[in-house]
């Protein structure tokens, strides 16, 4: 029996599958798109592998980066693209096969986070 979600749905490959799903469906989204001007998305791409595998378990220590007010400072991000957003994620968890119980788990840790992301 695995320990974390992150370890029963198979660590960083699927994680990585995981991601790089999300962010095929974000950027279709001309008023999600606009949020990533001039932002390496592979940089980007890292960066939510890491933030990802968190959500489903893996130590915090693992993640290094800014914290998510710092990381989303003056993007002026709404609270409809922030839905959406984690609605286009929770697709992509569907499209991994991820069962829907962890689906919930990991999108209530998603969702935790707005105050810190959505623009004021």
């Amino acid at each position: 029996m695995s320990d974390t979600l992150f370890d029963k749905y198979g660590g960083v490959p699927t994680v990585t599958l995981i991601v790089r799903d999300f962010y095929k469906r974000v950027m279709k989204r001309p008023n999600l798109r606009r949020y990533f001007d001039g932002i390496s998305m592979e940089h980007l791409v890292m960066h939510q592998i890491a933030f990802v595998s968190m959500a489903m378990g893996k130590t915090p220590a693992d993640y290094v980066g800014r914290s998510m007010s710092q990381a989303h400072a003056g993007m002026s991000i709404t609270s409809a693209s922030f839905d959406l957003t984690a609605e286009l994620f929770r697709d992509s968890l569907i499209n991994a096969n991820v069962l829907p119980e962890d689906i919930d788990i990991i999108i209530a840790k998603v969702n935790s986070l707005k105050p810190e992301i959505v623009g004021r």
